[in-house]
């Protein structure tokens, strides 16, 4: 079993060639906070699939999944030229969105792994609840250099560049390590990229007028495919990203048992296009904000996990965006009486509170709603008796 170190934080772990195990030891988790912690280890954007696989109060042993083809960024950066190492660099710059985040990756070398284009975290953390906790800009910012550091000198010892006892001679590297903010590394990075590429570009070999139509079209493809990339890029920083960040608040609201705030900071996404995590937090929190008694509400939170099936967790979500016909279709696509009548109960309430509505037009629609919902209760009340006569 190897180790981890980051500063102060120390993780053993073991990592074969389809996952990473985190073994973490009584001083780097809150137990009462670990259950929670699942929410946060589900797929993401740049992070790995994660399961706890022992919890107690001597240890936590997660387990993340990748793939069999992908590399550890320690032996990854070894292969590259010095440039490419240099469009790496660049690359996980991502990682500055997590600062003051509730989730914080676990910044090493063995822990982002890369899987063709894309770079993926192992371990992170959750707020105060498992190490990495929530850390102060200049503590991330100073791991964030020493990686970036590692990848331009992959010859020193990280752990060493942290401490700052790493030796970085090149003027380059320098500038990094002296550098106050995220936006002046960003800058350098740039400057420094396009420079290198100016020289590549100086040495390459001239082409011949003879291939000139060639070069022409290889251009103009070159160009699409660069726009295409731009446009996915954009798109992908936009909106996927802001979207996760949003989930993760999320979670992290309901965690705190902040359910009305979890519902207000997902109110703008479609239900539909949310993981599977989100749609549990939502539905949860939904339920627990419904007019329910406490014993309807303990019966009901009973019968759903991250497991329940989509159009049970859509159901909750928009009962608690109050899109009540959205809610009695889902119930009566899942067939479900009790869903229904609680539907039906609700879109009764609604219009009947409805002062603006046309009088015989209100009429008329609590007449069919209050028709519905005595047919429903009749068919429960039905199936309770025969449940008694059973029995």
């Amino acid at each position: 079993m190897g180790e981890m170190r980051n500063s102060l934080i120390v993780i053993k772990e073991e990592t074969t060639s389809t996952f990473i195990k985190v073994h973490l030891t009584a001083n780097q988790y809150s137990l009462s906070g670990v259950k929670q912690f699942q929410l946060f280890l589900n797929k993401a954007p740049h992070f790995l699939t994660g399961k706890i696989e022992v919890a107690n109060e001597e240890q936590v042993i997660i387990t993340y999944e990748k793939d069999e083809l992908s590399f550890s960024l320690e032996q990854y950066v070894k292969k590259l030229d010095a440039f490419d190492r240099l469009l790496l660099a660049q690359k996980v710059n991502f990682l500055k969105e997590y600062l003051n985040q509730p989730v914080t990756p676990f910044i090493h070398p063995k822990n982002i792994f890369i899987f063709g284009e894309e770079l993926f975290i192992g371990h992170r953390g959750v707020m105060n609840t498992v190490i990495p906790y929530l850390s102060t800009e200049e503590v991330y910012l100073k791991q964030y250099k020493a990686l970036l550091l590692y990848i331009l000198n992959p010859k020193l010892d990280f752990e060493n560049l942290i401490d700052g006892a790493g030796a970085v001679r090149d003027p380059f590297s320098e500038k990094i390590q002296e550098s106050s903010s995220f936006e002046e590394i960003d800058k350098l990075l740039m400057e420094t990229v396009a420079i290198q590429k100016e020289k590549r570009n100086a040495t390459s070999i001239l082409v011949k007028s003879r291939n000139h139509t060639v070069f022409k079209w290889g251009t103009i493809i070159l160009g699409l495919a660069t726009l295409g990339l731009s446009i996915g890029v954009g798109i992908y920083s936009l909106n996927i990203v802001p979207q996760q960040k949003r989930i993760i608040s999320a979670e992290s609201k309901f965690i705190s048992n902040s359910y009305s705030d979890v519902l207000d900071t997902l109110k703008e996404d479609k239900p539909e296009n949310l993981p599977k995590s989100a749609l549990y937090v939502l539905a949860v929190s939904s339920i627990q904000l419904d007019s329910l008694s406490n014993e309807q509400k303990e019966s009901v939170l009973g019968t759903i996990s991250q497991k329940s099936n989509d159009n049970t967790l859509l159901y909750w979500i928009y009962i608690g965006k109050g899109d009540f016909e959205k809610a009695l279709n889902i119930a009566k696509n899942i067939g479900d009486n009790q869903y229904i009548l609680h539907a039906y109960t609700k879109v009764y309430d609604v219009t009947n509170a409805d002062n603006k509505m046309n009088g015989a037009k209100k009429q008329e629609l609590l007449s069919k709603y209050k028709e519905e919902m005595e047919k429903y209760m009749k068919l429960l009340e039905g199936k309770t008796d025969d449940q008694k006569s059973k029995q």
